[in-house]
């Protein structure tokens, strides 16, 4: 596992580049966001993808959520009403994950019966620059569930030595969920309160 010292929340530049080339041919990374440390690969990548759901114990027991840059890129993988755009626009980048109707770019196989999908731009510079960078969303899951020893870099490094390629040393972070903002209705409604407020 690669321990990639960060500078204003990223890696050096030869490093976040051998990241994205990492990402691209299926290799898992553990970077910071603004709520707590997320294992992700890239959604252009079925390797990676398969790779994320082995971490889990179930294959879709845990909800993993889409990492975007931006509003553009979140367009793209969903569906989103002019009322949703607006009310996403004044919370983001920012700890929400958004519950949408997902586009036909989302592969099917990270897709809910409901065929919707959670969707986050964290207000930290590596949720924002890598999928801008790598051209693509990031597909991610909260690892605070899997360490039992906690988030700090080396129970990470210890827990998914053999499964991780990239771990982002952001020291420990104060682990609080994002709030779930169902945008499905016509009307948006708050599914869990976490550290966002609305």
């Amino acid at each position: 596992m690669n321990i990639l010292q960060l500078y204003n929340g990223l890696p050096k530049t030869r490093q976040l580049r051998q990241l994205l080339t990492g990402l691209n041919n299926g290799d898992l990374a553990i970077i910071p966001t603004d709520t707590n440390y997320a294992a992700v690969c890239s959604l252009g990548s079925k390797k990676g993808i398969n790779r994320l759901y082995a971490l889990k114990t179930g294959r879709h027991e845990k909800k993993i959520t889409l990492l975007c840059a931006d509003l553009k890129d979140i367009s793209l993988y969903a569906n989103v009403s002019n009322p949703a755009y607006r009310l996403m626009k004044s919370l983001i980048p920012g700890p929400y994950t958004f519950i949408l109707p997902a586009s036909r770019l989302v592969p099917k196989m990270v897709l809910t019966k409901r065929r919707t999908v959670g969707i986050r731009s964290p207000d930290q510079a590596a949720c924002l620059t890598i999928p801008a960078e790598l051209g693509t969303a990031l597909l991610a899951v909260s690892v605070k569930d899997f360490s039992s020893q906690g988030d700090s870099v080396f129970s990470l490094e210890s827990a998914f030595q053999n499964e991780v390629s990239y771990l982002f040393d952001a020291g420990s972070i104060d682990s609080e969920s994002s709030t779930i903002v169902d945008l499905t209705g016509s009307e948006y409604e708050v599914i869990r309160q976490g550290k966002g407020k609305i």
